[in-house]
């Protein structure tokens, strides 16, 4: 059984997804250990799969990419039966299941609006999808994951 996480434990998991690529001596600095118990804690998160790995993120913006979310709502409330679906466009990145009046969130990012209701008349045709509203995202303001 994985041991809950404490406060030292939480500072590791932000300052990590603030930037992943700083070193574990910058990390023990920020957060006031030493480099040693530093690297015990990391190899520990990864052991009990806490920390999942080190990504990137990219800047759509930048690269003048266009997101948005996606809110599904599915005929029979399950979502286990459009994920394989999903997971084969690769504009989407993120699939959620819900709960609430809806049943599922799709984040997208395309190269461009018209890629991005490629994307959506494509999940739409779906079986499962009853219905499907978009929002897309103006700017975004910060990502911790």
């Amino acid at each position: 059984m994985a041991r809950k996480l404490d406060h030292t434990d939480q500072q590791i998991l932000t300052l990590l997804a603030e930037n992943a690529r700083q070193s574990v001596k910058e990390l023990a600095r920020r957060i006031g250990l030493s480099r040693s118990a530093a690297q015990e804690r990391l190899a520990r998160l990864e052991r009990d799969r806490v920390l999942a790995g080190y990504t990137i993120r990219r800047n759509d913006a930048a690269e003048n990419r266009v997101a948005a979310y996606f809110i599904i709502k599915t005929r029979q409330a399950v979502c286990d039966d459009l994920a394989p679906h999903l997971r084969k466009i690769p504009d989407v990145v993120v699939f959620d299941s819900v709960a609430g009046e809806t049943d599922g969130l799709v984040e997208v990012v395309a190269d461009s609006m018209t890629r991005l209701q490629g994307v959506r008349r494509e999940i739409a045709a779906l079986e499962d999808v009853e219905e499907i509203e978009t929002s897309v995202i103006l700017k975004g303001h910060f990502n911790r994951r």
